[in-house]
């Protein structure tokens, strides 16, 4: 502060002076570092900055993980998540995952940091998928391997940026990748469950810029969002401009999006996702962890059906059977009726309709599949 000061008193005018009155001062160069005092480094001087603090096993953990925790607000702007390849941070901050020096905070906070880059991301997506982190990243889906509950949501975290209408990636999860997230459904951790099986929903829902048909008009609400349309009323059709086909003479410029508007099909994961339910056993698994729910929590204390996750399993088991005519078979037809019978005989079926957050259009045309 003293150097600004200085530089200021030196190249300044006395107010009771003409410009006149005093020859030319010669100016004197700021010196780089009080620039940056007063204008701030560039972003990408401290992304670089950041990540060298983030790999450095000779720093603590509470300063790698606050350089990475300051790089994740960076990244926050799609700009700077593009720059990460630009400045080849992209394999630092995934060998974050797998070096013996990282701990679980550290991993957690890297998870973290991709999982912000990558999401409604379609460059970064194709650009992180090269490096094929999915054997990494399902890795910390076993609860066996950590006993830390938020490195295992995480991951989910980072995994559902990546799968979001990604269809390739959604094709290159495979049998291991469906295999840990239907066993995720009966993770220790109610909050891993919920993710995942809102995830699995979210994969299901076919993309509406694919199809020619009209959005379902029972279109159930598949997102976190407060704002998101109450369940059994019309889902907008709003093409923005992130999501909305290029016209055929129209050229695609270089952008985050550009795959997404070259190769409009990659949104759509729900094909993919369903040849892996009947693959994979993904709709027993659903099934099964609504009608016959694990007890959750630290020692498994709590024994009856999470409400939050019953709702998404529901809603999940609408986009299978309506959204997306997906097949049952008469076993599975009668577990969900007998289930079904059962909770109504428990209370009002206005009661259930709100803990589902069903219409009873949506409850009707679900009845309807399992008849």
């Amino acid at each position: 502060m003293q150097s600004i000061l200085r530089w200021s008193i030196e190249n300044s005018t006395p107010l009771d002076s003409a410009p006149g009155d005093h020859p030319p001062v010669e100016r004197k160069d700021l010196d780089p570092a009080i620039i940056d005092m007063i204008l701030g480094k560039p972003d990408a001087v401290q992304m670089k900055e950041d990540m060298a603090v983030a790999v450095d096993s000779t720093k603590s953990e509470d300063e790698r993980v606050n350089a990475l925790d300051h790089l994740e607000m960076l990244i926050e702007h799609i700009d700077n998540a593009n720059d990460l390849e630009k400045l080849k941070l992209w394999e630092p901050l995934q060998s974050l995952l797998t070096e013996e020096s990282s701990t679980a905070e550290i991993k957690t906070q890297a998870l973290w940091v991709i999982g912000t880059a990558i999401q409604n991301n379609p460059s970064a997506q194709d650009v992180y998928l090269s490096y094929k982190p999915l054997p990494t990243l399902l890795s910390f889906l076993d609860p066996s391997q950590s006993s830390l509950t938020g490195l295992r949501a995480k991951a989910i975290y980072t995994i559902s940026g990546l799968l979001k209408h990604n269809a390739p990636a959604v094709e290159a999860l495979g049998e291991e990748g469906w295999s840990r997230l239907r066993e995720s459904l009966q993770d220790p951790a109610i909050s891993v469950r919920r993710k995942v099986v809102f995830l699995l929903g979210t994969l299901l829902l076919p993309s509406s810029n694919v199809t020619n048909e009209p959005a379902p008009t029972t279109a159930l609400r598949i997102a976190d969002d407060s704002n998101a349309a109450p369940s059994g009323s019309a889902a907008p059709n709003i093409l923005t401009p992130d999501t909305r086909p290029a016209p055929v003479d129209e050229a695609i410029h270089a952008n985050s999006h550009a795959g997404q508007l070259q190769h409009p099909s990659r949104n759509n994961t729900s094909k993919p996702t369903l040849k892996a339910f009947a693959e994979y056993n993904l709709l027993d698994s659903v099934i099964s962890s609504v009608t016959l729910p694990m007890p959750y929590g630290n020692d498994g204390e709590h024994v009856e059906a999470d409400a939050d996750y019953e709702e998404k399993a529901l809603h999940l088991l609408h986009t299978y059977a309506v959204t997306c005519h997906g097949e049952l078979s008469v076993v599975q037809k009668n577990s969900l009726k007998t289930w079904i019978q059962g909770e109504k005989e428990k209370t009002s079926k206005k009661v259930l309709l709100e803990r589902w957050n069903l219409s009873r259009d949506d409850y009707a045309a679900l009845i309807a599949k399992l008849l």
